[in-house]
């Protein structure tokens, strides 16, 4: 302790306490080992501080990179399962498409055959009417 501060403490004593110490009293070194004790426990927790900082600094670090990952894992299932419900929509558009179509084919195609039997008959009774016809006349002209 330096002698400017020793004197200062001295005064103060003095002056609160009415007590003057000497240069010598064992008072002032009990102040002087306090002092040092308080440094030296300065010192001590300014290291552990430190340390503490780069621990919580450490765990951080991997915290953000752990939270980054998950999050990159979370993101990619989320656009797989975007994907697969994405193709598996358009598989059944698709069938149902194919199966309207289908079933539209069907109905034309059944449409057809009916006016094409109809359009058979037709001809069919055509050439039986003409037939007759010239069967009679024929039997007209005999």
């Amino acid at each position: 302790m330096s002698n400017d501060k020793l004197d200062a403490l001295i005064e103060r004593v003095a002056s609160e306490h009415g007590i003057v110490l000497s240069q010598d009293d064992p008072v002032l070194m009990m102040h002087t080992l306090n002092e040092v004790l308080l440094e030296q426990n300065k010192e001590a927790h300014a290291e552990l501080l430190s340390n503490y900082q780069a621990i919580l600094e450490e765990n951080f670090n991997r915290w953000c990179e752990y939270s980054t990952k998950k999050s990159n894992a979370i993101i990619s299932a989320s656009v797989s399962n975007a994907h697969l419900t994405r193709d598996q929509f358009l598989e059944s558009c698709i069938q149902l498409i194919d199966e309207r179509i289908k079933s539209g084919e069907g109905q034309e195609i059944y449409e057809l055959t009916r006016i094409s039997r109809q359009a058979a008959i037709i001809n069919l009774l055509a050439s039986i009417i003409i037939l007759l016809s010239v069967a009679i006349i024929f039997l007209l002209l005999l």
